[in-house]
């Protein structure tokens, strides 16, 4: 295990949970979010169970003593199934993406552990897959991009299981992010987000445990040093 350092004198703190933590993935499903200096954030959470990753940056504007308005300035988000313009087949996956990540590589890996290597060409990509390899209810594919995690030191994977697959997955930026309201305490950092008529909730809705000097993440995730 690696120990998570708590950096007070840089006025830094991280919030985080940790759960679904199973043998039989790479990686625990991890929510986690860095405060600097009560003045930017990042929140990061990541599913692999789910195939699900997001991420958002924004900048903190103080309304009282705990809570704070969030002005987001980058929102990624993975999205799996959903709308298919593509016809979906057996022997391809279809990946979506910003024109940030054309020309960067991105590797195939199947649960024996076997790798292919192939380059990001377009916004709208289609990679062959090896259906002798990906074919039962039990097997997985992780797309692993050449795009790091801004908080826990890894690479972005993308997890896409046989008996649900995400044959067509997005790694897109939002055009206009939502903005929304963070209550946070010594012990909490919470989502403060109000209703509408024409949204259930704006921004991201999470709440997550200050992390502890010492703590330790599972299966060798670490932060940043």
């Amino acid at each position: 295990m690696t120990s998570i350092s708590y950096c007070q004198e840089n006025k830094i703190i991280y919030y985080y949970r940790n759960y679904h933590c199973f043998d039989f993935v790479k990686r625990c499903e991890l929510e986690i979010l860095k405060i600097k200096d009560l003045d930017t954030l990042i929140y990061v959470t990541s599913s692999e169970f789910h195939g699900e990753y997001e991420e958002i940056h924004g900048k903190l504007s103080k309304i009282n003593d705990s809570i704070y308005f969030v002005k987001t300035y980058k929102h990624l988000r993975q999205s799996g199934n959903g709308d298919k313009p593509f016809s979906v087949a057996k022997d391809s996956i279809f990946l979506y993406c910003d024109s940030s990540l054309i020309n960067s590589n991105l590797w195939i890996e199947y649960l024996n552990g076997q790798k292919e290597q192939h380059k990001i060409y377009s916004t709208e990509n289609k990679f062959w897959i090896n259906e002798k390899l990906f074919n039962k209810d039990k097997d997985r594919l992780y797309l692993i991009l050449e795009f790091k995690n801004p908080i826990v030191n890894e690479n972005v994977e993308i997890a896409s299981k046989y008996f649900d697959p995400k044959f067509c997955i997005g790694f897109t930026s939002l055009r206009e992010p939502d903005d929304f309201y963070i209550i946070v305490n010594e012990k909490q950092v919470m989502t403060l987000n109000f209703g509408s008529e024409s949204h259930q909730s704006i921004g991201p809705i999470f709440k997550l445990d200050r992390m502890k000097q010492g703590t330790q993440l599972p299966k060798g995730r670490k932060l940043y040093d």
